[in-house]
């Protein structure tokens, strides 16, 4: 009988102590889910919040003094449609391809910029061109950065669209952050002033020829949608800039060139497509 009830108590022990054993382990993997399922929340958030590439703030076809430097490239498809100038408000439709790298570093001495552009996808007759640009670096702070820069867009070319002789230009370029306070979203204002040739001069009412002007404004409205404007030469042109992903650069944006149909050349319009760098928009700290 007592070796019974030894036998009893010796049980009871052993499992109590197995229960115990088995709530200490259960207790630790409940620490350890828990820590886990906070850490891959943090993780989660963390990646959430990783910044979008910056949105272009310079209208179509207006020259900037920032450009593509070593280790800079961009892919760029777009359809377009463009009234042909003769008070016929139909669009003609087409399709272009553009591609850019960068060399250089304007820092340190002067960025080289060189593009080809594929001008048309309906008639491949119609050629192509080859721009060169160039930037450097005046003055940069923690708000404000200056560059200026210059160019030849169709430095050569073929077929029957690009017009000989190219059009060369000159802009100063500066960007302020409006937001300077504001680690998330710093706000970028930037502005282009300059003056060009070629595609860019403006013929007055006695056909007097001269360089045109070049003057624009732009600026983000969410840290991943930009909106800019400007004096493009002959016309008025205004872009819209959307960069839909996070750590993805690729950039969206809808266009039209001589808005207010200046001369009575035709307007134009543009849904483009883009992959590479942010070069275009200033960064800042």
């Amino acid at each position: 009988m007592q070796q019974n009830k030894k036998n009893s108590i010796v049980v009871g022990i052993t499992l109590i102590g197995s229960l115990w054993s088995l709530g200490n382990t259960l207790h630790a993997h409940a620490n350890e889910s828990a820590e886990s399922m906070v850490q891959d929340h943090n993780k989660q958030g963390q990646r959430q919040q990783q910044p979008y590439s910056r949105p272009n703030l310079n209208p179509t076809q207006m020259p900037t003094a920032f450009v593509a430097e070593w280790g800079n490239y961009f892919v760029s498809s777009s359809i377009y449609g463009y009234e042909d100038g003769n008070n016929n408000n139909a669009l003609t439709t087409d399709g272009s391809v553009n591609v850019g790298v960068g060399m250089g570093n304007a820092r340190r001495l002067v960025a080289i910029e060189v593009d080809f552009n594929l001008e048309s996808l309906a008639d491949q007759r119609n050629g192509g061109s080859l721009d060169v640009r160039l930037g450097r670096e005046l003055y940069t702070n923690n708000d404000f950065t200056m560059h200026i820069g210059a160019g030849w867009l169709g430095a050569a070319s073929y077929g029957n669209w690009p017009k000989p002789g190219g059009s060369p230009y000159g802009v100063l370029t500066g960007a302020w952050a409006l937001r300077k306070d504001d680690p998330n979203f710093r706000q970028t204002l930037q502005i282009n002033l300059g003056g060009g040739s070629g595609r860019f001069q403006r013929i007055d009412a006695v056909n007097l020829v001269s360089d045109g002007l070049l003057a624009s404004a732009g600026i983000e409205l969410t840290p991943n949608l930009g909106l800019s404007a400007g004096w493009v030469g002959k016309g008025i042109n205004a872009s819209l800039s959307y960069v839909p992903l996070r750590e993805v650069p690729i950039y969206i944006a809808l266009s039209g060139a001589n808005l207010a149909n200046n001369d009575g050349r035709g307007r134009a319009v543009a849904l483009s497509l883009s992959w590479g760098g942010s070069f275009r928009t200033a960064s800042f700290p």
